[in-house]
């Protein structure tokens, strides 16, 4: 069983995540339910939980401040909230979970099978410690990704990264320095989060780093970037390549 603690300020929203986790009582043990962040770090010193489902947006101290008052975070955590997109960016690189309200109960039922799988890694206190980081940086290329690859954890600043190359259900990290990493997720799972970190996926197999770009060649379609690599540019992602340009 896995203990768990909902630290949410909303009533109904609280009450709803309370029944929807009944839902899955053969896995989850609620043992409390708390409406501010002070109550939820007294709860979290009480019961020492595995899991906590944490509001990010709250008055007087948000979900994020709260996590920083504690001395260590030993637990995973699932963020909910109404919709921040720069905090669901931040929350993703960092390969950490969310939840959009109202919550589904599928993406409920996937964020709990994640915390059963990731149990025995123990490396949210490091993603927590990049989420921080993130939230601090204000140019995107500053801040770092959290890569699950098949030699272990990864963490990676944005402007190491040359390009994404699609690898079937993994992805091919090319870096700077000439390493690959490959990472235990698909092209298209990294496309959203990186499009908002000076990120453009210009083929179905290849997503690149804007600030690794040298050229554009328009009559054979081709973008060349740094590294003297030549990659195919898609033509359906012409137009909104050509629109990212004058920025490079």
């Amino acid at each position: 069983m896995i203990k768990t603690i909902i630290i949410e300020d909303e009533k109904q929203s609280r009450e709803v995540l309370q029944l929807m986790l009944q839902n899955h009582s053969d896995i989850i043990e609620l043992v409390d339910s708390c409406e501010t962040p002070a109550k939820g770090i007294e709860s979290i010193q009480r019961y020492a939980p595995q899991l906590v489902f944490l509001d990010i947006e709250m008055p007087r101290m948000n979900g994020f401040q709260m996590l920083r008052k504690l001395e260590s975070i030993n637990f995973d955590v699932v963020f909910t909230t109404a919709y921040d997109k720069y905090a669901i960016n931040a929350i993703k690189i960092s390969a950490l979970d969310y939840l959009l309200k109202p919550i589904d109960k599928d993406e409920l039922s996937n964020a709990i099978q994640k915390c059963v799988e990731n149990r025995e890694q123990k490396t949210t206190r490091d993603k927590m410690e990049i989420l921080f980081k993130n939230l601090t940086q204000h140019h995107a290329l500053d801040r770092t990704i959290t890569l699950t690859s098949v030699d272990g954890i990864r963490f990676i600043k944005m402007k190491d990264i040359i390009r994404l190359e699609a690898n079937g259900r993994y992805t091919r990290f090319h870096l700077a320095n000439k390493e690959v990493i490959v990472a235990s997720r698909t092209l298209g799972d990294f496309e959203e989060a990186l499009s908002s970190n000076e990120f453009f996926r210009i083929h179905e197999a290849h997503i690149v780093n804007l600030l690794y770009i040298d050229r554009f060649h328009k009559g054979n379609n081709y973008v060349l970037l740094s590294d003297k690599t030549e990659l195919p540019l898609a033509r359906r992602r012409k137009e909104d390549f050509l629109k990212i340009i004058p920025r490079i």
